[in-house]
């Protein structure tokens, strides 16, 4: 099978239309996972078009907590859909490992966070289970699957009336067929929730319809605080459960604040006693002690104990690469083990980690915590190393996306706890050009509102500003637009000054258009209706002999107006080719260069900071303009 940019490595899973397989992608050399719809399955108007539903409405979705859809299409007769490739699996494929109660609390809030942002688009997800929640690598939990998917208020029948999705996990309304809203994936998030505490579905094996009937079994007496949210989770009537996703996870927080999550981890796999004798073994070689065979007599009943404190409380587990296996987890809550201070400190810093309402400085001060217990703690130090990486992605991808306020943030908690980490200064170096390009444009548009484009002493203050701005960030939308529209009006008058033969002013006025911009639609009508002058020449061989004697006064580039380097830029933009003019700028541009390198080997930083605003208002050459900005913000 070939997928034009792809290269298909092997097959990760399987549905009943459907097969996904682990991919490499061409064009950024990243593994993706590719969901194929069987040949057969293709045939099959209605599966096609859920497939291509499923394609056009994950594309719309772009929220921490969903998984990515990266591309979708057809090649020949194969439907595809690229998504992000999420290593941790998902949460069935995890439910032997273990998982912290603070984890557990964390997947519950992922997920209702995920499901308020598509229900804020008008989506219904339809089918909330273990098998749709996946993981990625920081053990943060995302919704994947959106295939039967629908608007808020449809209902989810197929082409031939039977209600799609997964009998155990249907809200009421949706075992019988009627319209679904947020509520209805609530009440399914409900019962994975139910699930992933007590390893049983709160209904059985049947469609939850008999909600309506059945009584709610009570949660362990070590899990009763999380009750009242199941109840309102899996309430009959829509009306009777949480209203939003958001609503419940204030209610999660508000039991986490007051200390009622249970230091405990869930866990299905029974444990065998192979497996308790050798994590003891592994853990007390470390202290110079094994178990003695007289003693593994007693393993049996460490077992027991061990399914008493682990398993009574069953559910799956997140995957966390850095962290302790999920029977270390266990063993060391329940006693058998030492260290169990470092391993609640380390379950708890792991939880506030994929917390993205978390600050850097309560994570990181989660990981010390560690690290005051176990100083030779990898997974701790680790933790830090990471948190403060993926603060500073945060903080460059908020500073591409335009989102300020939260790169000022991200970089803010970074240097208040990393005060010395060097990675800080170019993100910082950015926010501040970023700040400076925002005062620079809110200036610009008073200035131009208030002078209009004719005012040149404003004209040409833009001209610059808009410049500077572009130095520092370029490919500025609206410096660009600005430039263009500056370099048409003075093309503009630059033809009319031509056709009444004042070719004085044209020059003038199509030398600031060029200045603005090189390549302003109509440049080429503009020089050719100048050169088109009678007195054009003239003009040139007198505005040449001036520049000749102001650099002979020594006026390079000040004062304004009356300078060697802008009588040869006016030249050059008529007539480009101008030998002399082109000798006289470049002479004129290597005269500054060399003044500016004298003002900063002195020290005399505040003239060379002048002289580097004469020289780019004058217009010299760009390459020394460039070396003298660069020199003085290295000085």
């Amino acid at each position: 099978m070939e997928i034009p940019g792809y290269w298909i490595q092997r097959e990760i899973g399987s549905g009943s239309s459907s097969r996904v397989y682990l991919g490499l992608q061409h064009a950024f050399g990243r593994q993706v996972a590719i969901k194929v719809l069987a040949r057969e399955a293709g045939q099959n108007a209605a599966l096609l078009e859920r497939f291509l539903r499923e394609a056009e409405i994950a594309k719309r979705l772009h929220h921490p907590n969903i998984v990515r859809v990266l591309d979708a299409g057809r090649h020949l007769d194969i439907c595809y859909l690229v998504m992000e490739y999420l290593r941790g699996g998902d949460l069935n494929s995890n439910l032997a490992s273990g998982l912290h109660m603070q984890n557990v609390l964390m997947v519950v809030k992922g997920i209702a966070a995920a499901l308020d942002y598509a229900h804020g688009k008008g989506i219904a997800h339809g089918d909330v289970k273990p098998e749709n929640i996946f993981f990625n690598e920081q053990g943060a939990a995302l919704l994947g699957d959106f295939g039967i998917a629908s608007q808020i208020g449809e209902g989810v029948a197929d082409h031939e009336g039977m209600t799609r999705g997964t009998p155990p996990y249907m809200s009421p309304e949706q075992a019988a067929g009627r319209a679904l809203d947020r509520r209805s994936d609530l009440y399914s998030l409900g019962v994975v929730f139910y699930r992933m505490l007590t390893g049983a579905l709160p209904f059985g094996d049947r469609a939850s319809a008999r909600a309506t009937s059945a009584h709610l079994p009570s949660l362990p007496a070590q899990l009763a605080p999380f009750n009242s949210v199941m109840r309102k989770l899996l309430a009959p009537l829509p009306e009777q459960r949480f209203q939003s996703g958001a609503a419940l996870i204030v209610e999660l927080d508000e039991i986490r604040s007051h200390g009622f999550v249970p230091r405990a981890v869930v866990k299905t796999k029974p444990i065998a006693t192979e497996e308790i004798e050798i994590a003891i073994n592994a853990r007390r070689r470390q202290m110079g002690r094994t178990v003695a065979p007289e003693r593994r007599s007693r393993l049996p009943a460490l077992v027991a104990l061990t399914v008493l404190a682990g398993v009574a409380l069953a559910a799956s587990a997140a995957y966390f690469a850095t962290q302790p296996s999920g029977l270390e987890r266990i063993l060391a809550y329940a006693g058998f083990i030492e260290d169990v201070e470092v391993a609640d400190a380390w379950q708890e810093a792991q939880a506030l980690r994929t917390d993205p309402n978390q600050s850097l400085s309560v994570v990181v001060a989660a990981y010390r915590r560690v690290l005051e217990s176990d100083s030779n703690h990898a997974g701790a130090t680790a933790g830090i190393e990471g948190a403060a990486r993926q603060w500073k992605q945060d903080a460059a991808t908020a500073l591409d996306a335009g989102d300020y306020a939260i790169a000022e943030e991200k970089l803010n908690d970074l240097v208040a706890i990393f005060p010395g980490d060097s990675d800080l200064v170019p993100l910082f170096d950015r926010l501040d050009d970023i700040r400076q390009v925002r005062s620079l444009l809110v200036d610009m548009r008073r200035l131009l509102a208030r002078a209009g484009l004719s005012h040149v002493p404003s004209a040409d203050a833009a001209i610059v500003t808009y410049k500077e701005v572009l130095r520092l960030m370029p490919n500025n939308a609206e410096a660009l637009a600005a430039l263009d529209e500056i370099a048409v009006h003075y093309g503009d008058l630059a033809k009319s000054d031509a056709r009444a033969q004042n070719v004085a002013a044209a020059m003038a006025n199509f030398q600031r258009a060029v200045a603005a911009s090189e390549t302003f639609d109509g440049v080429a009508a503009v020089r050719a209706t100048i050169g088109e002058a009678e007195a054009l020449q003239a003009e040139i061989d007198a505005m040449l002999q001036q520049a000749a004697e102001l650099r002979e006064a020594g006026a390079l580039v000040e004062p304004p107006g009356a300078n060697a380097a802008e009588i040869y830029r006016r030249v050059l933009a008529t007539k480009p080719e101008d030998v002399i003019a082109l000798q006289g700028l470049s002479e004129v541009s290597a005269k500054v260069l060399a003044t500016f390198r004298e003002l900063l080997a002195a020290d005399r930083l505040e003239e060379a900071r002048v002289a580097l605003d004469r020289a780019v208002a004058s217009g010299i050459d760009t390459v020394p303009i460039a070396e003298m900005q660069a020199s003085f913000e290295a000085e």
